[in-house]
């Protein structure tokens, strides 16, 4: 009873005091479980609005540079000509020419609708597009010696505070950009690829992932990053979109008699070139 009334007090101060209702909701900033979905990441300048990983410039070594002029990373348009900020030649992108998994950390921008469930040793997201899953190990257990390459990395955490650190390696590289790509801006990367990740419940609603990429063989100098995600309530998008439902990458293709008849269909660029490209020169 006395319980229950401070609560009632508390709540009616609260009110006085204007703080608003997410505030004044309790959590705990170690529970990540539930329904989320990506409602913020940053933007290159000349694309607005348009997400990436990255919040700074990113320092390519020779190669990758020269993927990035071959593909046009940063620099795609739509067909009205508007900068979008991804590659400029999506049919060079995996993901649509080869039905390629996106893969770690790609997914965090391209995943949709993603699962968190914790367990006393593990951390799972299951993200809905692909069906494709992290996995962080808890336990604190040492990165596998002879490393396996899978398409999410392998990945460590353990708690700083209310802060969950995840340390991911032994991420396929994708052959110079042919098979992987680290977002939609085309940006490569290879083997050498590591990620660190400080994660961050910020408020009952809200996920915050803050990424350092260190990749020596691709980027001349260590590249900086940001992630946010919303919770999700809404029972229609977990109906449609969430990941207990299936979704399978180029499905159209298994059923489609003819190849113009199957997502993705296009087999040059698109749109039809238009130049000068947006976004600075490469």
């Amino acid at each position: 009873m006395r319980k229950g009334l401070w609560s009632a007090v508390a709540a009616m101060l609260m009110l006085a005091w204007g703080v608003p209702a997410a505030q004044a909701q309790s959590f705990d900033p170690q529970d990540f479980s539930g329904y989320w979905n990506r409602s913020q990441a940053t933007s290159a300048p000349w694309a607005p609005g348009w997400q990436t990983l990255f919040t700074t410039e990113i320092p390519l070594q020779p190669w990758a540079l020269e993927h990035c002029r071959r593909v046009g990373c940063a620099r795609g348009v739509n067909s009205s000509g508007q900068a979008r900020g991804n590659a400029y030649y999506q049919a060079m992108d995996p993901v649509f020419a080869r039905c390629a998994p996106y893969g770690f950390p790609r997914i965090l921008l391209n995943g949709g609708i993603t699962e968190i469930i914790q367990i006393s040793d593990r951390i799972f997201m299951r993200f809905y597009i692909n069906n494709e899953t992290r996995e962080i190990w808890m336990d604190g257990r040492e990165h596998p010696e002879d490393p396996q390459r899978p398409w999410t990395g392998h990945s460590t955490g353990r708690w700083d505070g209310d802060t969950l650190v995840v340390d991911t390696v032994d991420i396929i590289g994708g052959q110079d950009g042919q098979f992987k790509w680290i977002d939609p801006a085309g940006h490569p990367h290879s083997d050498d690829l590591h990620v660190v990740e400080r994660i961050q419940r910020t408020d009952a609603d809200t996920l915050e992932f803050n990424l350092l990429f260190d990749d020596p063989r691709a980027f001349t100098a260590p590249v900086r990053g940001q992630v946010i995600y919303g919770r999700v309530t809404n029972q229609d998008d977990l109906t449609y979109s969430g990941p207990s439902v299936e979704y399978v990458q180029c499905e159209d293709r298994i059923y489609a008699d003819q190849e113009n008849e199957a997502w993705p269909f296009f087999g040059g660029e698109y749109p039809a070139p238009q130049f000068p490209p947006a976004g600075p020169e490469l």
